[in-house]
């Protein structure tokens, strides 16, 4: 994965900030959340779809499943293009 693909990880830490500790403007508040729980949601999606890819994957079912629910279909992707 290239360094650019970290990029992914700002919405993720910015969730579980505004989990942790709400943000007091209300607008930021929910457009976190709206973008928090839609990227859970869509890597949640994808780690079902592609089930059988991660388990059978070259990092192991546990990491696997982890880094495709953190990174999604970039992790998918860089894996796929090795084998």
């Amino acid at each position: 994965m290239k360094i650019t693909d970290n990029l992914i990880l700002i919405p993720w830490f910015l969730g579980f900030i505004n989990f942790t500790t709400p943000f007091n403007n209300i607008y930021l508040f929910w457009t976190i959340n709206l973008i928090f729980y839609g990227l859970l949601f869509a890597h949640l999606v994808e780690s079902i779809i592609f089930r059988q890819k991660i388990i059978n994957g070259p990092k192991g079912p546990w990491i696997g499943f982890s880094l495709t629910l953190i990174y999604g279909v970039l992790f998918l992707r860089s894996f796929s293009q090795k084998s």
